[in-house]
């Protein structure tokens, strides 16, 4: 069975446009679909809360610069790297939010989880988003290529439905 996936806009901010994935069948978007897990759970609240203040500082204020986001293959990860939130005060987060940069405007929010180990392959939580969002980011890295997909400074000029490929 072919998985059908439709970039969504997911939030606008002044620095940059963040997008999320709705897949075929699916109710909720990827991006919403993890909030959704995690919004109720008082002990990873302050996890959660950093991780939204991270989305909202680089979008409004710093833009997505490839040094705010973790290397995770094609795909990338939140929060920024601990360097980055050190520098800040930040400690550790036990989230990482999937995502795909594909420019310093434009960022595609994945799904996630809690990071339990020291690698995603020891997080089983984990490495189902991990696969996904890295299946996608080579994905969409083709379609630009191609000109198939198009991006216009903060947008995505032509939102397509992608299918799915193995």
């Amino acid at each position: 069975m072919n998985n059908f996936v439709t970039i969504r806009l997911f939030k606008t901010f002044k620095q940059v446009t963040y997008y999320t994935f709705l897949v075929e069948g699916r109710e909720q978007s990827e991006t919403d679909t993890f909030f959704a897990r995690f919004e109720n759970d008082l002990a990873l609240a302050n996890d959660l809360n950093l991780l939204v203040a991270w989305i909202g500082e680089i979008g409004q204020n710093r833009g997505a610069k490839s040094r705010y986001f973790r290397f995770e293959n094609d795909a990338l990860a939140l929060p920024p790297p601990a360097k980055i939130m050190a520098e800040l005060g930040n400690s550790y987060c036990q989230f990482r939010l999937y995502c795909i940069r594909l420019s310093d405007e434009i960022v595609i929010l994945a799904n996630g989880g809690r990071k339990t180990s020291q690698t995603v392959q020891n997080s089983p939580e984990l490495m189902t988003h991990f696969r996904f969002a890295n299946k996608m980011a080579q994905q969409l890295i083709e379609l630009i290529q191609s000109g198939e997909l198009v991006l216009d400074g903060k947008q995505i000029a032509n939102l397509e439905t992608i299918e799915l490929l193995d």
